[in-house]
């Protein structure tokens, strides 16, 4: 694959995009936006990337930030994991390399949120150290270029293509790696491919078979969990109730009262009088649809009115919209809530 090197490179120069995680290249900002872009698109990550490095600027203010706060800037992007665990890292390489990213893979990888592809991009980009960054877009190109019999979603065959990659890594590190990214991810696309104005294509093997859309290999996805809740947004009238959940997808996010079952107005004052609540109105709110990764959420809703709040966690209107970082799942709600 040597020969893919040159021709990458000559056309990231000319046709890379203009993306703010370009700019002002550090192993905590490649680290950033690396994490947002996991799972999360690219013109969707643009203005969170910004605000969340304005407010947030470098591994010490990262590290000493207090949760709602981080949540916050994270609300919208979804796998909130990601945000804890971002800071996890920035608390350890504060605490334990004076805030200075390491330089070396064996450290790098043990950091807290740090897998393969996350300390290749770093490593590669901010130190221009030899390793590869193998995401979704670099196995649809290699996959295509070799036409690859490898099933893509296992462990094996992205260890595979790193070490093809780390065999022909030119010491423009970080900038190959991004080449191949950037071309899998504006030419080498899954369902179109732009192969007129791709660099490769008189050496790509998939092009020349005219099999372009046959590869990557890939074993058919599990089909995504269906679930039903009924979601309880518990008020005096003035504050809502949100307690942070404890386990599973929405772990330490503030939530509604959750039941994992659909349950009639009835069952829904009941169980709120069970909780030691004085229920003095109930009201049907629309029911919702969130998707997730692997799972389907349908989702019932009730604003029940309570003489007051007893001692559990509740927040203002303006709480919820300005300050807490809740799921977008519950924020479907919410217009409904206040209309």
């Amino acid at each position: 694959m040597d020969e893919i090197v040159i021709p990458l490179l000559l056309w990231f120069e000319e046709n890379k995009r203009d993306l703010d995680w370009r700019k002002n290249r550090t192993p905590y900002t490649i680290l950033v936006s690396e994490i947002m872009l996991q799972q999360t698109r690219v013109e969707a990550v643009r203005s969170y990337y910004k605000r969340f490095i304005e407010a947030l600027p470098d591994f010490e203010s990262l590290a000493k930030v207090d949760d709602i706060k981080l949540l916050k800037l994270w609300e919208g992007l979804g796998y909130y994991s990601r945000a804890r665990n971002l800071k996890k890292c920035a608390i350890e390489v504060v605490d334990k390399y004076n805030g200075i990213f390491p330089n070396t893979y064996a450290e790098a990888i043990k950091l807290p949120g740090i897998g393969p592809y996350t300390c290749g991009a770093i490593l590669s980009m901010g130190y221009q150290l030899r390793y590869a960054a193998v995401d979704g877009n670099v196995l649809r190109v290699l996959s295509r270029y070799t036409a690859s019999s490898l099933d893509i979603s296992l462990e094996k065959t992205k260890l595979y293509f790193k070490q093809e990659i780390e065999k022909i890594m030119p010491k423009e590190a970080g900038t190959f790696n991004e080449s191949l990214m950037e071309l899998g991810a504006t030419i080498c696309m899954p369902k179109i491919t732009r192969c007129e104005d791709c660099p490769l294509r008189n050496t790509c093997k998939a092009y020349r078979q005219h099999r372009q859309l046959s590869y990557p290999i890939k074993a058919k996805p599990k089909e995504k969990k269906i679930l039903e809740y009924t979601c309880l947004f518990i008020t005096d009238g003035m504050n809502y109730i949100l307690i942070p959940k404890e386990k599973d997808l929405l772990n330490g996010l503030p939530s509604p009262i959750l039941i994992d079952h659909f349950i009639t107005s009835n069952e829904a004052i009941e169980i709120t009088q069970d909780l030691g609540f004085i229920v003095r109105n109930i009201e049907h709110l629309p029911e919702k649809k969130h998707i997730f990764t692997h799972q389907v959420w349908y989702m019932k809703g009730y604003k029940l009115y309570v003489k007051n709040l007893l001692n559990y966690p509740n927040y203002t209107k303006e709480q919820i919209l300005e300050e807490l970082g809740i799921s977008s799942c519950f924020r479907k709600f919410l217009d409904d809530l206040w209309n």
